[in-house]
């Protein structure tokens, strides 16, 4: 039986399990998914020895490994060496990697027709940030606008940019059309509120609670929820590895929302 598993300091608190393994009862597919909770101190070791087994089919990689498991691949797609990050690993006859946060964050969005002009600001710039960021410049927007604690400089830019710190939130929400919130915690204060229209998007990659509390803040406003993302970059995985791509129904999504 081939064994796959998403890898991260606190994975045993994921919900990829529970997708995976519900693809695969669904599929008749003679496969487990599990978790590797990993420190920082024993995930070159740990994950070495994994990969040389021979059931393990392949990884999900999460926070905060998904860098730090590129010197251990054989090779890496362009997309992942652009972001600079891996999530996605197939073990076959070579260990190779992929990123597809990119396109299975862009796949929760609403169908965008027109992108050059509509204000899109990202609170954050981990990992996941950089994916977001990289798969907005391909489609098309041009006013992006980074928030992050500290500073940080900017890719996917011809010019040298920087993050913008929280505190200069208040001048720059007029008029946008989507908010994106990547951290753990909320920055959007009382104060913020009233700048921010019901026209607006707001959008958090965190899927649990399904309603955090960034989210909660909007009650009038469209919502992309974070459990959203977390299926779309799960489907490409999905077909990497067995070569079909998986169905999303009502039951399949019970069965998540019930471990939220």
């Amino acid at each position: 039986m081939k064994k796959l598993y998403v890898v991260g300091n606190r994975a045993s608190k994921s919900l990829s399990p529970t997708i995976f393994n519900y693809w695969f009862k669904k599929y008749n597919i003679k496969a487990s998914y599990g978790y590797l909770e990993l420190t920082k101190k024993n995930f070159h070791k740990k994950i070495n020895e994994v990969l040389k087994r021979k059931d393990t089919l392949g990884l999900n990689v999460t926070i905060p490994f998904k860098n730090k498991i590129i010197k251990h691949l054989g090779k890496i797609d362009v997309h992942a060496k652009k972001i600079g990050a891996v999530n996605c690993v197939i073990n076959k006859k070579t260990i190779n990697g992929t990123n597809t946060d990119w396109t299975g964050y862009y796949k929760t969005l609403p169908n965008i027709k027109k992108t050059k002009n509509r204000k899109v600001i990202i609170l954050g710039y981990g990992g996941a940030s950089h994916a977001i960021h990289y798969v907005l410049k391909k489609r098309g927007f041009k006013d992006i606008l980074i928030f992050n604690r500290s500073k940080k400089k900017i890719k996917y830019s011809n010019k040298t940019q920087y993050t913008k710190t929280y505190s200069d939130l208040e001048t720059h929400l007029s008029g946008v059309f989507l908010i994106i919130n990547t951290t753990p915690i909320n920055p959007i204060l009382k104060k913020h509120l009233r700048l921010i229209t019901k026209s607006t998007i707001v959008s958090d990659i965190v899927y649990s609670p399904k309603n955090t509390t960034f989210l909660k803040q909007f009650p009038n406003n469209k919502k992309i929820y974070g459990i959203s993302m977390l299926i779309e970059q799960a489907k490409p995985c999905f077909k990497i590895w067995f070569g079909k791509n998986p169905s999303v129904e009502k039951k399949m999504l019970n069965t998540i929302y019930k471990k939220i």
